[in-house]
């Protein structure tokens, strides 16, 4: 269509269709191009609508680094949560040490268990598999009326498809021992859900000679020591674990 521009503005465009005609208006944005009569060409197509997504971007951005933290375990996070178990007290001396400390004739050998993992990750591989350090604070046997405390302490590896293992120091009215520990974590969300199993090996020890004195022949004599054993232990475990820091 030919017409007579009078005027381009920043938003709308006057124009006459001829040159005694009334005049009218035109909003740019209805408008593809006008060519003038000196072959030049305004264009007013539409240009693409910039939106700034920078803060949508950002929380992004902030939400996928903490999913990276938690796929990836990342190190100098620290985590933690409750443990509930089971452990079988293999007959040695572990389980007549309990008897005597709570006056009893015996214990039943399965004994409950309730405690908190403290979990730090000390580094991490490009895998996601990390390196850590759990410290599992413990008390057994409430459901017999016994107040059984245990400390274990585990460096261990977690792979990147939940596996994990680890061994460690544990003492307990016993006394010290060594821990072994394995199992897998399921994630869901933010949340782990570890479910584990740890071995404390039996323990052997060989008591010293003594010497008692016989009053017949006015002499000592040795008597030979004796070995004891402690008993494993076995114990399963279940809990969750989530992010603290």
């Amino acid at each position: 269509m030919t017409v007579y521009v009078s005027e381009v503005t920043p938003t709308t465009i006057k124009f006459k269709k001829s040159n005694d005609g009334p005049m009218y208006t035109m909003n740019l944005s209805d408008l593809i191009s006008v060519t003038y009569s000196n072959g030049t060409t305004d264009n007013f197509s539409t240009a693409p609508v910039v939106i700034n997504n920078n803060n949508n971007e950002q929380h992004s951005n902030k939400k996928a680094k903490d999913k990276d933290d938690d796929e990836m375990l990342a190190p100098s996070k620290k985590y933690g949560g409750p443990r509930v178990g089971l452990t079988y007290l293999a007959a040695g001396t572990t389980r007549t040490r309990i008897a005597d400390a709570f006056n009893r004739a015996d214990i039943t050998p399965l004994i409950s268990q309730f405690g908190w993992q403290f979990e730090t990750r000390i580094f991490t591989l490009e895998s996601g598999a990390a390196g850590l350090v759990e410290f599992v604070p413990l008390i057994g046997g409430l459901e017999q009326g016994l107040f059984l405390p245990s400390a274990n302490v585990l460096i261990g590896f977690r792979g990147a498809n939940g596996i994990e293992f680890g061994v460690g120091p544990s003492v307990s009215l016993a006394g010290f021992g060594l821990v072994l520990a394995t199992g897998a974590s399921f994630k869901i969300g933010k949340v782990t859900f570890p479910v584990n199993v740890a071995f404390s090996p039996n323990i052997k020890k060989m008591l010293p000679d003594t010497y008692q004195y016989n009053p017949s022949t006015g002499q000592y004599v040795t008597v030979p020591g004796t070995t004891t054993n402690s008993g494993f232990r076995l114990s399963f475990f279940i809990g969750f674990n989530s992010r603290k820091g």
